[in-house]
């Protein structure tokens, strides 16, 4: 899958800073089955069928404002990609649990102030982000100078596409050894029905086929026109929406991956105008830019999308006063902050009734969306 390519540059990242949580694992060892943590981890990754999952390792660390847990899970399952150790980070002060890229911070000095931390996690992360995935961000705490209310601290990147900025949450602990790409949640909470309370409540998820609010099956995509793994896999999603008619609705979210896709903003933005107009016309212009996605470039985007407009009836007007202006890169930005804040780091990703999704196949996936629908667990 092309778009995972930022989640190794990421991985990387964290490789540079000396993280390699896995070889924490007690070799042999017999470790507490935890059954809180690895519920949780279960529900937040994306689903795949015959998963097992043990807990490989489980360390409290104590920091001068509490403690703090890492837990590293193994997934074993048919797919290489998403086989694996998960690793969680669990404030014991706060009860948050935070999923993500973890890496070891080359931070020497320890308390409980965020004054020793910000100066150098403002100047440290964005040069390595920048040196290591061409990546533009600057950092903003979430947390007043001197205030630490748990073993980690939340703080968010901004990161600068070129035509704004979004914001992508992390954290670290309080003694600055770990930094983790992420957000927290609760641990004794359920990552899928909050995910689904997410896209309840936003408003840049683009609900463009079939049903309504009251939906057996709501299948919420993130995507990325340039992204060929997305165009592999929409035919998959497209024939479960074909069958079940006015049971399933489909809402679109893009997350381009601007490090490695040069023209999926300005694609994203013109499918914001488009479905301003008639939602129900993205996916025509979605799969317009899929059939074209090899021949595409940076300035086809504008002539291609304006010509899609005239053709389908659409104001033309209406849609250059908002294509690259700034309500649509705002709509842009605000999906990329949406996609990171439930844990979305490659392309596509897929939300079932909130369940995550990352490599749908022709073999499971029919059977997966049917017991959903008939309200069971998958």
């Amino acid at each position: 899958m092309k778009g995972r390519r930022d989640v190794f540059r990421m991985m990387a990242v964290l490789a540079v800073v000396s993280c390699a949580v896995a070889a924490l694992a007690q070799e042999e060892a017999l470790v507490e089955q935890d059954p809180t943590v690895l519920r949780f981890v279960e529900r937040a990754i994306a689903w795949h069928p015959d998963s097992s999952f043990r807990v490989v390792s489980d360390e409290r660390r104590q920091t001068p404002s509490g403690s703090y847990r890492m837990v590293t899970v193994e997934r074993d399952c048919a797919s290489k990609i998403l086989s694996g150790q998960p690793t969680v980070l669990v404030d014991e002060v706060t009860g948050q649990a935070y999923l993500g890229s973890v890496g070891k911070l080359p931070f020497q000095e320890t308390g409980t102030s965020t004054r020793a931390l910000r100066p150098f996690v403002e100047g440290f992360l964005p040069e390595v982000l920048l040196r290591n995935m061409d990546m533009k961000a600057r950092v903003s705490w979430d947390l007043p100078d001197g205030a630490v209310s748990g073993a980690l601290i939340p703080f968010s990147l901004i990161v600068d596409t070129g035509y704004g900025e979004y914001t992508q949450p992390c954290a670290l602990t309080s003694d600055g050894g770990l930094l983790v790409i992420a957000a927290g949640m609760p641990l004794e909470g359920d990552p899928v029905a909050l995910r689904r309370k997410l896209f309840a409540a936003s408003d840049v998820v683009v609900w463009d086929h079939g049903g309504d609010a009251d939906a057996t099956i709501e299948i919420v995509e993130f995507s990325d026109l340039e992204c060929p793994a997305c165009k592999a896999k929409w035919p998959i999603i497209k024939s479960v929406l074909t069958a079940h008619p006015g049971t399933v609705r489909h809402g679109m979210v893009s997350f381009p991956l601007t490090t490695i896709h040069p023209w999926a903003f300005r694609a994203s933005s013109a499918s914001w105008c488009v479905a301003e107009q008639d939602p129900e016309q993205l996916l025509p212009f979605k799969e317009l830019f899929y059939d074209l996605q090899r021949e595409m470039e940076v300035t086809q985007v504008t002539p291609t999308a304006v010509d899609f407009v005239a053709g389908q009836g659409l104001d033309e007007a209406d849609f250059k006063a908002c294509y690259l202006r700034d309500s649509s890169l705002q709509a842009v930005h605000a999906q990329l902050a949406l996609g990171h804040r439930v844990g979305v780091m490659a392309t596509p990703t897929y939300f079932v009734n909130g369940w995550m999704v990352q490599i749908p196949a022709e073999d499971w996936f029919p059977d997966f969306v049917n017991r959903l629908a008939a309200g069971k667990e998958p």
